[in-house]
């Protein structure tokens, strides 16, 4: 008795083959790892976009309160006499978003050639974050003794 061959021909083999690929079983599961691959993305890029906005929202309200800082130690010295007008050391300061700034005043004299009473001083007033060193904020305002006279028991020694 003669055994059945199981060689198949050339021809067999690319139409068993072509039938193969023409079959649908398993695509389901390679639809669902795409599928799966684009979701993965998605999320990721969600949360790296709230970490961003985090991180910009603590910088934002950092910035905002080292210019509070600022502006209330500029409207301090606007409200001082003129000759109690004068440069601090650093110094730390607490902020109302319970972190420490540093900071720093420096008063330079300088003269006014455009009339007045000819002395007028520069205030810089510098915030920065002692954890890094960076200046969050840097406030600059003149102050003429012209119009810091009237906070002061001196006379006016300005011209009229």
């Amino acid at each position: 008795m003669e055994m059945p061959s199981f060689r198949w021909s050339a021809s067999d083999r690319r139409n068993r083959l072509a039938a193969r690929l023409r079959e649908d079983r398993g695509v389901g599961l390679i639809e669902l790892l795409i599928a799966l691959l684009v979701l993965n993305l998605g999320i990721f890029a969600t949360f790296a976009a709230f970490t961003s906005g985090a991180v910009a929202l603590r910088h934002a309200s950092n910035t905002s309160t080292a210019t509070a800082l600022a502006d209330k130690t500029m409207e301090a010295l606007h409200d001082s006499a003129y000759n109690a007008i004068a440069s601090t050391p650093a110094t730390a300061t607490p902020g109302a978003d319970g972190r420490t700034y540093t900071l720093q005043v420096a008063v330079s004299e300088q003269s006014e050639s455009t009339g007045g009473s000819g002395k007028v001083k520069k205030a810089i007033v510098t915030v920065t974050d002692p954890g890094d060193s960076s200046v969050h904020v840097t406030s600059t305002s003149t102050f003429s003794l012209c119009t810091q006279a009237a906070l002061s028991s001196n006379s006016n020694p300005c011209h009229s």
